[in-house]
């Protein structure tokens, strides 16, 4: 019979509806797993009187309301799992008062306030808390200094605000994932972590307001495979710690206060794949070495001091940030080879030279790619944050990074002509070419780019018409083609009936039309229809020459034979006598 049911298992399927209310007859269930289906409604308060139940997990619905009481009275739960849900509510000291088994906690990614006095002393011993996106602060979590056997604790974008207590790295210990980001939390990082949390090997600090001096930070976690600590306020320099055993794959440390030349040994981490020190004060050359990183995919070296020549990178990045630093020289054709890049930013350096012609290559970029998800078991990399310039503001990237396609070549030197292959890019979102020294036409088909909602081509010396193409960018929200030399009478219809802004044109003394105040003149309305009604004007003009050449033959004919001059002006007088006879007749 099902009341003698063990285990439900039941996850992992497309099931809806509510929870039923009948659980209170299954006395023998010790595990209910129903996670990443379609239920929602409430959890029913009878779950409380399932006392064998050892295992609750139900991630991943859209369950809502408040957490039962009730759930405080299952003393042999182990796990309780309702990450993912859309629950609130108030989590108070009676809804854990008889989980004395429990050790595995996890409610994160709902909207839950975690309420209990700072006295309470859990009657429970957690190995793994998942807290992220729930209300724990302002102070922090005080019941955490009565736990010893921690393994996991993840309590991001808790509220938590204030000094790091002192008896943190007392219960680090056996620490192997520690995850306090988008927090506020003051003091120095090695209040965290330390000698005293040598099993380290996920750590994230981003987003607070951490100091120190992290020179030896390295060398006191050699098992780190994951290294998360931009938007601090760290200082100092990276120590030569890890080496060619080192299981590294991320290091973030972006928009800190680093400083010195580009830590040459961190070419010796074979296994890296998320590289970011962007926003800080690095400086010297960026070593060539760096293009041996065979799995390197996120690559944001943005806003530091670096000079030189940008090295011939020819793996396959998805993201390559150079931005806002003093790099020289032409763009190397190397970089041609990346095949699966889909964000490039070289701009506001000094670089010089053309754009090469293989950018077309990008075939990540072409139509017929495949969209740019990474794979399931590289989730983490969904969450590398990353500021983005683009449709005239500064937008910060996180997951939706991995789906923004974007070249950005702006305020460099570069010279020569775009190149009409960029055209196939079709997947491009966002393409800034402004402020260099560009020449040229605008290519035919700019129209391709139809996924394409920010163009900026401003600041160059560009000339002739605006391609009418240009008017097939249906996404098309910003544009900018000021300050060029560009000529005729401005393209018109679908979304450039939208962006109606004077600004978008202006410092092009010879264009003319709306949004402009100055009217086009015949010509150059002709000139303007002649690129979209060439075989018209062709075919009249065809018929018009034509006319003309046939007439003169004909009066030639007249000329030199006399029998057919006088009968054709024979025809012509008995024509216009019989039209007047008749016209004499109706009047009569």
């Amino acid at each position: 019979e099902l009341k003698h049911l063990i285990n439900l298992c039941l996850g992992w399927n497309n099931f809806i509806g509510h929870l039923p209310n009948q659980f209170g007859d299954f006395k023998h269930l010790e595990a209910l797993s129903l996670e990443s289906n379609l239920i929602s409604g409430p959890i029913p308060a009878t779950v409380g009187q399932l006392s064998s139940l050892r295992y609750l997990i139900l991630y991943g619905n859209n369950l809502s309301g408040n957490i039962p009481e009730s759930i405080g009275q299952l003393s042999n739960l182990t796990d309780l799992d309702f990450r993912n849900n859309r629950l609130d509510g108030v989590v108070r000291e009676l809804h854990l008062a008889n989980l004395t088994n429990l050790t595995f906690f996890a409610l994160s990614l709902n909207k839950l306030v975690i309420n209990v006095s700072a006295s309470w002393v859990p009657p429970f011993q957690l190995e793994y808390i998942y807290l992220s996106n729930c209300k724990v602060g302002p102070e922090f979590p005080n019941w955490l200094r009565t736990q010893r056997n921690i393994v996991s604790l993840h309590m991001s974008n808790g509220g938590i605000a204030g000094e790091i207590p002192h008896w943190l790295l007392d219960v680090l210990n056996n620490t192997g994932e520690l995850d306090l980001s988008s927090n506020m939390l003051r003091g120095n990082i090695f209040q965290i972590v330390g000698k005293k949390t040598p099993r380290l090997l996920q750590l994230s600090l981003s987003r607070n307001n951490l100091s120190g001096d992290i020179s030896n930070f390295t060398c006191m976690l050699d098992r780190l495979d994951y290294l998360e600590l931009s938007k601090n306020q760290l200082s100092g320099r990276l120590s030569p710690c890890w080496g060619l055993q080192s299981p590294l794959h991320w290091i973030s440390l972006g928009d800190n206060k680093l400083n010195g030349p580009f830590p040459v040994y961190l070419c010796e981490l074979k296994k890296l794949r998320v590289l970011g020190l962007h926003k800080n004060g690095l400086n010297g050359v960026v070593p060539y070495c760096l293009t041996g990183q065979y799995f390197l995919e996120i690559l944001d070296l943005s806003d530091n001091l670096f000079t030189g020549r940008i090295p011939p990178f020819i793996k396959d990045f998805k993201v390559l940030n150079l931005e806002r630093n003093y790099f020289t020289g032409d763009i190397l054709l190397q970089l041609c080879y990346n095949s699966n890049l889909q964000y490039l930013s070289l701009a506001h350096n000094n670089l010089s030279g053309g754009i090469p012609p293989c950018f077309s290559e990008f075939s990540q970029m072409w139509a017929n790619s495949s969209f740019g998800l990474y794979p399931m078991d590289d989730w983490r990399r969904l969450f590398f944050a990353m500021v983005v310039n683009i449709k005239g503001i500064s937008l910060e990237f996180t997951t939706s990074l991995q789906y923004l396609f974007s070249i950005d070549l702006s305020s460099n030197v570069l010279e020569g002509q775009i190149p009409e292959g960029l055209t196939r890019l079709v997947q491009l979102q966002n393409l800034n070419l402004s402020r260099n020294k560009l020449i040229g036409k605008i290519p035919l088909d700019i129209g391709n780019l139809r996924y394409l909602e920010s163009l900026d081509l401003s600041n160059n010396k560009l000339l002739g018409e605006i391609p009418r193409s240009i008017s097939n960018l249906y996404f098309l929200s910003r544009l900018d083609l000021s300050f060029n030399n560009l000529s005729g009478p401005i393209p018109s219809g679908n979304q450039l009936s939208t962006l109606d802004d004077q600004s978008i044109y202006r410092g092009n003394h010879a264009l003319c039309g709306a949004p402009l105040l100055k009217v086009c003149s015949r010509d150059e309305h002709n000139e303007g229809d002649s690129e979209g009604d060439s075989v018209v004007n062709w075919f009249y003009s065809g018929l018009g020459s034509g006319f003309a050449v046939a007439l003169m033959g004909f009066c030639g004919i007249l000329h030199v034979n006399r029998s057919w001059r006088i009968y054709y002006f024979w025809m012509v007088d008995r024509t216009i006598e019989k039209l007047s006879i008749g016209r004499m007749i109706a009047m009569l």
